[in-house]
């Protein structure tokens, strides 16, 4: 009877102690850097993947559940394996209290039944980055853990790194994301198409580039846009300057446009001249999912836009004025986020 209480107390002794050696991960796996490093390194990581969509059991950057963003995070970084669900993370991470809670932590929720069915990664300030599967915006992204609904399902919180006893994680410079909300600038490059009807010299019509400046929300998007066009077709210098809004791919924009030359269209017969008086132009602008580059997003896009020449003679012909007044453009452009003032 001693010997069998002996063993119990030597099997939990065993337990517990093998709970606090391998709650967090090995040293060895750090590659000796720092502890602020590695958390840092971990964050860094699961900020490459703001914008993945949600899906279930999901574990590359095609989409991600909760507990994939967090497998990922620590394979990625430090070639480590952590349990696959958000319950095994939980049991798996050393317990500590929330006001210990440190950039580069775990943070757990019970969303549904009784055990731990979520899971993210604190960065600082009271946010944290996890995959959400419902809500206005799922994916990849950005909580507070004072907000009504976390705050209501939070169960606790977890180490798997060491501590950083130091605190110098947070002062680290954080890379801002695309996906971020907060300030953008950019800038693009286009070949400008349009001669699609008559009296234009070929389907080439020019080239166009554009700088913008905006703010970005999770999912929508205004911006400033200032554009320079060559039109070989009409034989002008042309400076739109429009407001945009949109998401990533799809925009409308307009505003007015300012023409240097005397625009004219060299038909067959006849040169067709227009007024050069400040024009409006409006458009709309579809774009490929962009590829996220460092805190920035690069995509192709494509833009169709009207701008109102008049013709200084005669009624509106529709096969030379639309030649005139439309614009169709294809290109490459990048947008990057830069400091969040708000």
């Amino acid at each position: 009877m001693e010997l069998t209480k002996l063993k119990i107390i030597l099997i939990s002794l065993l337990i517990i102690f093998s709970q606090s050696v391998f709650a967090t991960v090995p040293e060895r796996a750090l590659r000796g850097i720092s502890a602020a490093d590695a958390r840092h390194n971990l964050i860094v990581t699961a900020e490459s993947f703001l914008g993945t969509p949600y899906r279930y059991a999901g574990i590359d950057r095609g989409g991600l559940d909760c507990s994939g963003l967090v497998f990922l995070s620590f394979w990625e970084s430090f070639n480590v394996e952590v349990p696959r669900t958000a319950e095994g993370i939980y049991r798996w991470a050393e317990t500590i209290d929330r006001e210990e809670l440190q950039p580069g932590d775990l943070v757990f929720f019970v969303t549904v039944g009784t055990a731990v069915s979520h899971v993210g990664i604190y960065v600082g300030n009271g946010r944290f980055i996890h995959s959400a599967s419902e809500g206005p915006n799922t994916g990849v992204i950005y909580s507070r853990l004072d907000e009504s609904y976390w705050r209501r399902t939070y169960r606790g919180a977890g180490r798997a790194l060491p501590r950083d006893t130091a605190g110098a994680v947070a002062l680290l410079p954080r890379q801002r994301n695309w996906s971020d909300p907060g300030f953008f600038l950019g800038f693009a490059g286009a070949w400008t198409w349009g001669g699609f009807f008559e009296g234009a010299p070929s389907s080439f019509r020019g080239i166009s580039g554009m700088a913008t400046a905006g703010y970005k929300w999770l999912r929508y998007s205004a911006g400033f846009e200032v554009r320079q066009e060559w039109d070989r077709a009409l034989g002008v210098y042309r400076v739109p300057v429009s407001i945009s809004f949109g998401t990533d791919t799809s925009r409308i924009f307009g505003g007015p446009a300012y023409t240097f030359g005397e625009p004219t269209l060299s038909l067959a017969d006849s040169d067709r001249r227009y007024l050069r008086a400040i024009l409006w132009e409006a458009g709309t602008s579809l774009a490929l999912p962009p590829v996220r580059i460092g805190p920035g997003a690069l995509s192709l896009y494509g833009e169709l836009a009207y701008r109102h020449f008049r013709p200084i003679e005669g009624d509106f012909h529709w096969r030379p004025d639309l030649t005139a007044n439309l614009r169709l453009s294809t290109g490459i452009r990048y947008l990057w986020k830069v400091q969040n003032f708000l």
